[in-house]
């Protein structure tokens, strides 16, 4: 598949998005937090679940666990049964034990061989938190950009090359944190499964609306 976008559109979806996210920024303590370990183990917990049902599961996290080692040295108790997906308790469990006097590694290849750490987790911990440039993709931002640019997408889309090269491209090369979390709020707030059109900015352009 081959989707043709000219770079005027692609500045416009860059600047309206970032312009959205200044006023309409979510606050969540793992946005805000230099606590490393605790930022990646969010982005763990934010896999597949609502930001809403994690932020009482990382409050109670962060405050008894500070670095990987203090998860071994507790009995520590079923924290993520409220997030469902229990797989996620031993990953992390696996994640402190490989990062025990070791600091959590800055490059995406050395992140990808940490238990439990996949494509996407590896790119938010770079660009949302370490302040590196990365692309997200997950199925909130194509259904984002799907409609917006008129194409077709299903569970696949996320991994296909040419989506990955169009998510490359709408992705700033400096403002990138900023456009990320724009986006996801986005995502999560306007451009739901259940589209809020009449309260999108991107409305007078988007092919949806249109449609």
């Amino acid at each position: 598949m081959f989707i043709q976008i000219d770079k005027e559109d692609i500045k416009y979806f860059q600047n309206t998005i970032i312009k959205w996210g200044k006023y309409n920024h979510s606050y969540f303590p793992w946005r805000e937090t230099r606590n490393r370990w605790h930022a990646l183990v969010a982005e763990i917990m934010l896999q597949r679940t609502n930001a809403d049902q994690v932020l009482p599961v990382y409050k109670e996290f962060t405050r008894k666990y500070k670095k990987p080692e203090d998860l071994l040295k507790s009995s520590w108790e079923r924290l993520f049964r409220n997030l469902g997906l229990h797989w996620r308790e031993k990953q992390i469990v696996e994640l402190a034990e490989s990062l025990v006097g070791k600091d959590i590694p800055e490059s995406k290849n050395d992140l990808l061989k940490l238990p439990c750490i996949g494509n996407y987790i590896a790119s938010a911990y770079l660009s949302l938190h370490l302040g590196i440039r990365d692309v997200l993709i997950d199925s909130n931002i194509v259904r984002v950009t799907g409609r917006y640019f008129s194409f077709k997408t299903d569970a696949e889309t996320r991994r296909k090359k040419w989506f990955i090269e169009l998510a490359e491209k709408l992705t700033p090369a400096r403002k990138f944190r900023e456009y990320n979390y724009a986006l996801l709020d986005f995502s999560r707030t306007i451009c739901r499964p259940k589209p809020k059109c009449e309260l999108c900015v991107l409305r007078s352009r988007c092919r949806y609306n249109k449609e």
